[in-house]
């Protein structure tokens, strides 16, 4: 009597045993699928940060070009993104300066 009670009680015990474990897999997958996708992107943004910059920077070297073309005390030229403007280093009265030069939306 005892060990039909127990046989009918095993199956049930079985099946949601199996279910909890399989459950817990299939959660820890979607877990691990969501940290993967998060890495992707945040490893995209990185590489359209650089390609940014990089495309700041040129435009920037463009322009300094120009300007040296135009001024003889030109130093140099950096992008500011804070300041989302070009930086030019120039000289005056022996003293090195800094100032924007225009907006890189203008550009």
């Amino acid at each position: 009597m005892i060990t039909d009670k127990i046989n009918k009680l095993t199956l049930p015990a079985t099946i949601i045993i199996a279910s909890l474990i399989l459950g817990g897999f299939i959660f820890a997958s979607q877990v691990i699928k969501q940290r993967s996708i998060e890495r992707q992107q945040e490893v995209k943004l990185q590489d359209d940060r650089i390609s940014e910059e990089f495309s700041n920077n040129l435009k920037c070297q463009t322009l300094l070009k120009d300007l040296k073309e135009r001024s003889n005390n030109v130093v140099g030229i950096y992008y500011s993104e804070g300041r989302n403007t070009c930086i030019v280093k120039y000289t005056e009265d022996g003293e090195t300066k800094e100032g924007a030069i225009e907006s890189m939306i203008d550009i």
